[in-house]
């Protein structure tokens, strides 16, 4: 009887530094492996996903990263999720952000599309900028610029991140305003697709969806219900839904299969903590 309570006083009295090396293996062990698990699949998510699915391809589709490196955790992969997405149907895609630090994500982004699109016989060229995507780097001036769009791209963006013309692109072919883009949907870390609901659907009609971090999702479901959004892509949730919907299995997956089994082992933990807790306080410790 000794024995088994020794036992059971070193397992009570065990070093919290174990349980940080067991969360830690938790989180490297299914990266390092590259096993990912299913989501479901929201209805906000699908929804998104759906629109852009059923464009044609050589449609236009405007992916706004409204965002900095402190939220690139979250939205950096729904951008690649959606230019991924995007490309793969054959669609032009446009790039911007309203804030500082953004654009030089969406150019780390297309960098990253270039390479894996490079031997894809879709395109033979590779993906070019001024062809098949633009960067159309930092809009300065907030909702203004949603409102100079919506009136005329070519004022609002005369020049790309790189400084080149954007008059003379192919991808500007038929793309004069706002209103020509087929798809714009707002990646946020802030408040932005307050304006571009305001400023943007509401004067220039054209059909916005959103994503964003996971602590302020639940404030826009309010636009989706009312129709001023047709799809909310929320957190890292909602980045691993798209890769899946998108056949991209990606950072985001692997970051829910990640979570999942540190979820999981806390569980596991907290169920063996409390019979021990009862174990012991039955002999009266």
């Amino acid at each position: 009887m000794e024995e088994k309570t020794n036992w059971m006083d070193k397992i009570t009295k065990l070093d919290r530094r174990w349980i940080f090396i067991m969360v830690a293996v938790a989180v490297i062990v299914p990266i390092i492996l590259g096993k990912t698990f299913p989501v479901n699949i929201s209805p906000s998510v699908q929804s998104s996903y759906d629109y852009i699915n059923n464009l044609p391809p050589n449609s236009t589709v405007m992916i706004v990263c409204d965002y900095d490196p402190a939220s690139e955790a979250e939205l950096y992969p729904m951008t690649l999720a959606l230019f991924r997405h995007c490309f793969d149907k054959g669609l032009r895609v446009f790039s911007f952000t309203l804030w500082p630090n953004g654009a030089a994500l969406i150019e780390k982004a297309f960098n990253t599309m270039k390479m894996e699109y490079a031997t894809n016989p879709m395109y033979p060229n590779g993906l070019q900028s001024g062809v098949n995507y633009v960067n159309l780097g930092y809009g300065v001036g907030g909702a203004l610029v949603i409102i100079a769009a919506g009136q005329d791209m070519g004022t609002a963006f005369s020049m790309d991140y790189r400084g080149n013309s954007t008059g003379s692109m192919p991808i500007m072919e038929g793309v004069s305003t706002l209103s020509d883009i087929n798809y714009v949907i707002d990646l946020a870390a802030g408040s932005t697709i307050d304006w571009w609901v305001a400023y943007g659907v509401q004067r220039y009609h054209f059909v916005l969806g959103a994503g964003v971090t996971a602590v302020s999702a639940t404030q826009y479901y309010p636009y989706l219900q009312t129709g001023q959004i047709n799809g909310l892509i929320g957190g890292l949730k909602g980045a691993a839904e798209y890769e899946q919907l998108a056949g991209h299995p990606d950072r985001a997956l692997a970051g829910m299969t990640a979570q999942s089994s540190v979820h999981a082992l806390i569980i596991v933990l907290v169920v063996i903590s409390n019979i021990f807790y009862f174990l012991t306080r039955k002999k009266g410790r």
